[in-house]
């Protein structure tokens, strides 16, 4: 068969001469959030973040904001018996806020990101819940402008005949939000109990008050016990009903998101989504009114996965990603242990020791910006025209699945 690479191409500008160097340049940071709700925890069986803890183990949340959580020892143990496990310290809790009803929390890798804040919001049922992050990239020094992350948890008020409230509840937020200045790279995330995408807290959540989001997979539609949707559907995992409460009747819900905002599309505040990085994580579109570990065999992620995900809770956790700038440290060469870049008659040319499963490739200004991206699999070499560029410095930063390398291109 024969093999294709994509040729990457900067702005049509001037015929430039190019140096090649490599230094601690820019490249991508990805950081992986996911918002879950566990079921009733730890009321409904204490024992259950030996469950959680090959859930955590296999996402590697580096924001990790859940719902139904009832009470501070369980916020504590999470922390200490799912996410600081087996040789890993890293993770810190926001403080836990015991609220009417059932509570949220926000969990995140300590060292890419600190809390910068929190606060709640109070509704007619449960508190809705704002955490502010920010990046703290070994790139950054204290006079650095850094990326600010405002996170957002919501547990709305279930079953149908309620959806004025839950709208009620959206509008609270809105308002919230509204008053908040220099907003930007905003998750909202959470079991918000939606039937359709007609009802209308789902259109306050997108076009309501000035911050604007969007549903990152744009499936609109009557979710409820609808097989058309049964390839995003979150609720319930279970056919049966299991000692620790919950819903049942098998997968026939899509009542748990992550929004966000539009500039994580665009990366105007330095963030970005991963294109298709948005998934209900366990469901294969394969199991509509059934448990989600039933016959097929489901292999939208390893079997002890998806018997752990029905055991945990009956909802699904819902994954995104995102990137943004970060520091690289590279050789000061442009020939490394078993990678070489270097400019040959305009091109940029890339060459491994072996063959690469596959590479992702990013250019970036001197700004940081991204120019182009793309993805090569099965390649150990690709070349990249550069003949006509714009008058600058460019970065080409390449990652595998193992190693990061970040070349310099200078033009004279």
């Amino acid at each position: 068969m024969r093999k294709t690479t994509k040729i990457l191409r900067l702005v049509v500008m001037l015929t430039l001469n190019f140096e090649l160097l490599t230094f601690n340049c820019s490249a991508q940071d990805t950081l992986t959030i996911v918002s879950y709700n566990i079921l009733n925890y730890p009321s409904s069986n204490p024992t259950k973040a030996d469950t959680l803890k090959p859930i955590i183990k296999y996402l590697q949340p580096d924001i990790f904001m859940i719902t139904e959580l009832n009470s501070s020892a369980g916020a504590t143990t999470i922390l200490n018996n799912a996410l600081n496990v087996d040789g890993v310290t890293y993770y810190q809790k926001a403080t836990y806020y015991d609220g009417p009803d059932t509570d949220n929390l926000l969990y995140y890798n300590a060292n890419k990101l600190t809390l910068f804040s929190q606060h709640e919001i109070p509704t007619t049922l449960r508190n809705i819940s704002e955490y502010v992050l920010y990046y703290n990239g070994s790139a950054l020094t204290a006079a650095s402008d850094t990326v600010f992350i405002y996170c957002y948890m919501a547990h709305l008020k279930a079953s149908q005949g309620y959806e004025a409230q839950r709208n009620q509840e959206v509008v609270l937020l809105k308002n919230y939000m509204d008053t908040r200045t220099n907003i930007e790279n905003v998750f909202l995330g959470g079991d918000f109990n939606l039937y359709t995408s007609t009802e209308p807290a789902f259109n306050t959540i997108l076009n309501g008050g000035n911050v604007l989001l969007l549903d990152p997979i744009s499936s609109s539609g009557n979710w409820n016990s609808n097989s058309s949707f049964a390839g995003i559907h979150t609720q319930s995992t279970r056919l049966n009903s299991l000692p620790d409460g919950g819903s049942y009747g098998g997968m026939d819900d899509r009542f748990d998101f992550l929004f966000f905002t539009n500039d994580l599309l665009t990366g105007a505040n330095k963030l970005t989504y991963v294109a298709n990085s948005y998934k209900a994580v366990g469901n294969d579109g394969n199991h509509y009114n059934k448990s989600i570990n039933a016959t097929p065999t489901n292999g939208a992620a390893p079997a002890n996965i998806i018997d752990a995900l029905y055991y945990m809770s009956d909802h699904l956790p819902i994954v995104l990603k995102a990137y943004l700038p970060a520091n690289v440290s590279v050789n000061e060469n442009n020939t490394i242990s078993e990678w070489k870049g270097y400019v040959s008659n305009g091109n940029f040319v890339f060459k491994a020791a072996k063959i690469e499963k596959e590479l992702k490739i990013t250019i970036y200004n001197l700004l940081g910006e991204i120019i182009q991206t793309s993805v090569v699999y099965h390649q150990k070499e690709f070349n990249i025209n550069m003949n006509d560029v714009k008058q600058g410095i460019y970065f080409v930063n390449v990652i595998s699945d193992s190693k990061q390398e970040c070349f310099k291109v200078v033009n004279y």
